[in-house]
């Protein structure tokens, strides 16, 4: 089964879950990704080859999805630290800024290209009975239920959700990466300071952690930019 999602909106801690009990998720971030060809590229358009494709269609709150990316960014990708990738970003789209704040409220790197991707995925599959849309913040107050819907999408009776819900643990999860070598993290995660762990692909799966993470102007300018693209927040 096909699994689209923006960057950084949780699909690591899915597929560990998943695949530790055998359900394996083809993943895809839909020419979203954090390289060279699509970090920065403005979003909001389905690719012809998955217009008419069943999946799983995975979303996070805009705010701190753009934060993650942030540090996915700065702190974690590899391809960002080549300077032949990093100069091809900016003639064709400008650097990211280095920043968390103006990152956030980039329109080409931060909250509103989040919300332009998963507001048009969100459009595109409405009233798709074939697509099962979810979020990371449902799954995250509720994983036994959200995991056994994926679980019953994909047709899988031998599993549970709680079973994948057991081994989702954040902190299980943590532990695997820190148990890592170096060698390890580097192939499988990208990651780039193991004394940082602003590094860490499994960094805090806080939901709303930007409110810790940002400036209170940039996190209103940030709620206003979601809500134009029907993203409210309550609180």
């Amino acid at each position: 089964m096909l699994l689209v999602s923006f960057p950084k909106s949780g699909r690591t801690w899915i597929r560990y879950a998943a695949g530790r009990h055998g359900l394996k998720l083809r993943a895809t971030h839909a020419d979203a990704d954090t390289g060279p060809n699509g970090l920065g590229k403005k979003h909001g358009t389905i690719p012809e080859a998955l217009k008419s494709e069943p999946l799983i269609f995975l979303h996070r709150n805009p705010i701190d999805t753009a934060v993650s990316m942030f540090y996915q960014v700065h702190f974690r990708s590899v391809l960002w630290k080549k300077t032949k990738n990093r100069l091809k970003i900016a003639l064709l789209r400008g650097s990211p800024p280095k920043a968390i704040d103006p990152f956030v409220l980039h329109p080409r790197y931060g909250v509103e290209n989040v919300c332009r991707f998963n507001r048009a995925w969100l459009d595109h599959l409405a009233g798709r009975e074939d697509c099962l849309v979810v979020s990371y913040e449902t799954l995250r107050a509720a994983p036994e239920a959200g995991f056994q819907q994926i679980l019953d999408f994909c047709g899988r009776t031998d599993v549970v959700g709680a079973d994948l819900a057991e081994a989702s643990d954040f902190e299980r999860m943590r532990s695997v990466e820190r148990g890592m070598s170096d060698d390890e993290r580097s192939v499988h995660l990208g990651l780039l300071d193991r004394d940082n762990e602003a590094s860490a692909k499994v960094r805090r799966g806080v939901v709303y952690g930007f409110y810790d993470e940002l400036k209170p102007e940039t996190v209103a300018a940030a709620k206003a930019i979601a809500a134009r693209y029907g993203f409210p927040y309550s609180d």
